[in-house]
């Protein structure tokens, strides 16, 4: 049998990983639009911040090698064609197989992508994009950088180079960052924090509405605010969309059963899979590490045994990078909120009917693994809930264990 993965990213280094740690001496082709091995886009940041590149290649520099697969590399595909099953690739080249697993992952989205062509602009979401953002800094000795949007990607990015020593400018349109993994309470908290942190200038309610170009470089840019200001970089992070045209025709995502099929040929995970979340059963794109980690050993499972099914993804988002200040947030920001919070730290749950229904917690991480088998559990909590929140040790869990705490579960 022959296995193509199209996409040499997380979800699929660890399905070939799997696979043959499984036992499986089936035929393996591995197709990646980058010349690079697998690598992690949780860790390419940190290569930006002063880390060496070799920390990236999560599995190894060898692994194309090791684990005896053919990598067809630097070439995007263009087209599936499940009929035929067989995959075209933008250079012409085909590829037939016998079962295809298609982890294309998600591209950058940009407002204006002819800016792209201005020497100085860049995105952040890819390996390519982090050595060239690198190179630049390197050659022109930058000082001074712009980061366009302030969402997970942008507020990474400004992170990233203000710990490498630029002088960081981050640009949101919204009233706080963070603001699809926060609430206005938590992301407001956040943003105070991070700007007392690290010194970031944080321009809210602010778009970049153009730039200054000269001789094909970047000299500046311009805000919706009227203000204008000089320098040689902007790293442009809107958001992203999934790269699932080549298998649907558009690029919202790909359906998939409960053993992550497409159709009886094709599995499909990572940041383009479409999935129910595993409480509420809610149709979406749940691009996280854990669930396309778990998505690929599905797949995995279910090709060589024929008895996996994928009970559902999870909407953590952690962000702890750069600077000791952890952001955490899960679920759905609706029902009763209970709020803990002193100069240092913001936790906030959501209850429904007594249970956990999402929650925040800003600032460490004392407490969130517990909160975060609580949310799972869907047990009720609200008698409970308060001492949890406020517990500044990091023993709740332990102390429910033993009973000390006031109310149970149930």
């Amino acid at each position: 049998m022959k296995i193509v993965t199209i996409g040499t990213g997380m979800a699929a280094a660890e399905f070939v990983d799997v696979l043959r740690k499984e036992g499986s001496q089936d035929e393996i082709v591995m197709l990646g639009n980058e010349p690079f091995p697998p690598y992690s886009p949780c860790v390419i940041p940190f290569f930006l911040a002063g880390e060496p590149l070799t920390t990236v290649y999560w599995k190894g520099e060898s692994f194309y090698r090791n684990k005896g697969v053919t990598a067809l590399l630097d070439s995007a595909v263009a087209e599936v064609d499940a009929k035929r099953h067989r995959v075209r690739l933008s250079n012409g080249r085909t590829e037939n197989y016998d079962r295809l697993f298609f982890a294309t992952g998600a591209r950058s989205w940009y407002p204006q992508p002819q800016w792209l062509e201005t020497n100085g602009v860049f995105g952040f979401k890819t390996l390519t994009d982090m050595l060239a953002i690198d190179d630049y800094i390197r050659e022109h000795a930058t000082r001074r950088v712009v980061v366009f949007g302030g969402g997970f990607i942008g507020v990474d990015a400004a992170l990233a180079l203000w710990h490498r020593g630029l002088e960081v400018i981050l640009v949101h349109r919204n009233t706080r960052l963070l603001s699809q993994m926060t609430d206005e309470d938590g992301g407001v908290f956040a943003t105070r924090k991070l700007r007392e942190i690290t010194g970031i200038d944080v321009r809210l309610k602010t778009t970049v509405t153009d730039i200054d170009i000269r001789d094909g470089a970047l000299r500046g840019v311009k805000m919706s605010n009227g203000d204008s200001v000089e320098t040689t970089m902007l790293i442009v992070a809107i958001g992203v969309s999934p790269n699932s045209e080549p298998l649907v025709g558009n690029d919202r995502g790909v359906v998939v059963d409960e053993t992550l099929r497409y159709d009886p040929h094709i599995y499909v995970a990572g940041d383009v899979a479409v999935t129910p979340h595993a409480l509420t059963g809610e149709p979406a794109i749940y691009a996280t590490y854990p669930n396309a980690m778990l998505q690929a050993r599905t797949a995995v499972r279910h090709l060589l045994h024929g008895d996996a099914t994928y009970n559902g993804s999870i909407n953590t988002n952690v962000l702890k990078k750069h600077i000791d200040f952890p952001i955490i947030s899960a679920g759905t920001f609706e029902g009763d909120p209970v709020t803990w919070q002193n100069q240092h730290l913001f936790r906030r749950v959501y209850l429904q009917n007594g249970k956990i229904n999402g929650y925040q917690l800003i600032g460490d991480t004392r407490v969130s693994g517990y909160i975060y088998n609580l949310y799972c559990a869907q047990v009720r909590v609200d008698k409970i809930i308060a001492p949890i929140l406020a517990d500044n040790r990091g023993d709740s869990y332990y102390r429910s264990l033993m009973g000390f705490n006031q109310g149970q579960l149930g």
